[in-house]
């Protein structure tokens, strides 16, 4: 009963810091043309980007942290931290305090990879991918909810969306306070051994550390180029939207209503079903190549296949993220799942990163042409991923100890 609890309470963390972000991410290309801040495409990149810049260097602290003081001071710490930066943005009168309140919710961002390490405390390995997938439900929820809030809330002027983030996000901040439980088990570490290890990202001996974990350091890699690519896509949606289809911000939300929705099924139904049947690895295969055939044809045929174009590439994404993210953790020890899924999502960030800045300055001179280019990468990470997914491990691959009988 304990367990099932504790899932379901790191399920609606998840969801409602989703709802929060899901509230201004979709608008927030249309949000900084506002003549109060006249962003260039190519600004509107950065913007995007310093959320996750920041993301890269502090997540894989977070996810260190957790292992060592426990995954619930640090959620809670991420959604108090979260609630000021949407209050910054929203407040912001000028394109410089936009950049501060995004780069706040960037270092206060490490709830996804706590979340991650604090569900599979609880789950077993059989289990990992449905918990992840639950993980990645809450996503598809929060984006479903969130841009339809946002899209409606912007009729009541720009401040208003990230306003009612900050609301919502300080209250899950206090409900995690009361109803959060630790997950963390302190035999999986011994906190009286000194830190060997420097968890900054870009520390040599951080990569040393995970040298060990070679499969998972590549599934980290690949999980990057692909954010790019998907990221590149994601910032000139709105603004491609908005120039060749005439969509309004109420429109943007709308769509990606439509995304989540599609999301959501996947990861919160098919994939439950389907990952057990054919392993973490096929479905995340399956995953890629969805994504890929998604962004061609919307290159491709613009907005006669839109909407099919992105009923594949929402679904694409349903089956890659939860399909790395369980990849990431059945291929690492118990005692390093905070590292391994803080490594993960520093990838991740560094992807966001690298991804909006591409794509507003290849939209600012060449328009689709980005999505020529997300597609080409996408069939690269998929490419890449065939080729070394051998030495990589399916749940079902690996051997559990088997319990010994206790007799009286």
């Amino acid at each position: 009963m304990r367990r099932k609890s504790s899932v379901t309470i790191i399920f609606f963390t998840v969801f409602l810091d989703l709802l929060g972000f899901g509230i201004v991410l979709p608008l927030m290309p249309l949000y900084a043309l506002d003549p109060r801040f006249a962003a260039s495409p190519a600004q509107i990149g950065w913007l995007m980007a310093i959320y996750s810049i920041m993301q890269f260097f502090f997540a894989p602290l977070w996810g260190r942290y957790s292992d060592r003081v426990g995954r619930r001071p640090v959620l809670i710490i991420g959604l108090f931290g979260s609630s000021i930066s949407y209050l910054v943005y929203g407040l912001a009168g000028s394109l410089t305090m936009l950049f501060v309140g995004r780069a706040l919710a960037g270092v206060m961002g490490a709830n996804i990879s706590v979340a991650q390490a604090a569900m599979a405390d609880i789950t077993s390995q059989k289990d990992r991918a449905k918990a992840m997938g639950m993980i990645g439900a809450a996503f598809g929820l929060g984006f479903i909810l969130g841009p339809a809030m946002g899209g409606l809330l912007s009729q009541y002027g720009l401040a208003t969306a990230p306003l009612v983030a900050a609301v919502i996000t300080g209250l899950n901040g206090i409900a995690a306070l009361f109803l959060l439980a630790e997950t963390r088990n302190p035999e999986h570490h011994n906190g009286d051994q000194p830190e060997p290890v420097a968890y900054h990202p870009l520390a040599p001996s951080r990569w040393k550390a995970v040298a060990e974990y070679g499969n998972v350091l590549v599934i980290c890699l690949l999980m990057g180029l692909f954010i790019a690519m998907f990221s590149a896509f994601e910032v000139v949606l709105p603004l491609w939207g908005n120039e060749f289809m005439g969509w309004t911000m109420t429109d943007i939300g709308w769509v990606f209503v439509y995304v989540g929705v599609v999301a959501v099924i996947v990861q919160g139904g098919i994939i439950r079903r389907l990952t057990p049947k054919i392993g973490e690895k096929l479905t995340t295969t399956l995953g890629l190549f969805l994504v890929a055939v998604g962004l061609m044809l919307l290159a491709q045929m613009g907005k006669d296949w839109v909407w099919l174009s992105l009923a594949f590439i929402a679904a694409g994404s349903g089956f890659v993220h939860p399909g790395f993210s369980s990849l990431v953790s059945i291929n690492s020890d118990a005692d390093k799942q905070g590292m391994m899924l803080g490594l993960f999502q520093s990838m991740s960030a560094l992807g966001r990163g690298v991804g909006p800045v591409m794509g507003g300055i290849v939209y600012g001179s060449h328009k689709g042409g980005v999505l020529f280019v997300a597609a080409i990468g996408v069939g690269v990470v998929l490419l890449l991923f065939l080729l070394v997914g051998r030495k990589i491990k399916n749940a079902c691959q690996i051997e559990t100890p088997a319990v010994k009988p206790t007799h009286p």
